[in-house]
């Protein structure tokens, strides 16, 4: 009997000892926090978006009119000053105003027609 009581004992005791590393096991939070989303370095930027530049040499009036505010009228007015040496030949050809240049000016560029003919296709 005293055996018994021993063992028994000695079972209370482990099942004591076990039961607050068990219940703190359950109920505690990780050792380390979840780490933050680190910021894009150089070489994880975002892709760049590629803007549509028409040649005011060469472009169509259908071309002309999808830029911001160059309607019709206007179109006929550009491709009747051709050709262009510079962007801003259309403000100093007094074709555009400067606030409608600025409109545009992103998305357009000026090569010469022999330019144009030179260069490879698909570059």
């Amino acid at each position: 009997m005293k055996r018994l009581l021993t063992l028994c004992a000695v079972s209370m005791l482990l099942v004591l000892l076990a039961s607050p590393h068990a219940l703190h096991a359950q109920s505690a939070t990780p050792a380390m926090p979840a780490t933050p989303a680190k910021p894009p370095t150089k070489t994880e930027t975002k892709p760049k978006t590629t803007v549509v530049k028409y040649n005011l040499n060469t472009a169509s009036k259908e071309e002309l009119m999808k830029l911001a505010g160059v309607d019709s009228a206007t179109a006929d007015k550009i491709i009747a000053a051709r050709p262009y040496k510079s962007k801003k030949d259309l403000v100093s050809k007094k074709v555009l105003t400067q606030a409608e240049y600025e409109r545009i000016h992103g998305h357009i560029k000026v090569t010469s027609n022999t330019q144009a003919a030179t260069k490879k296709p698909g570059r």
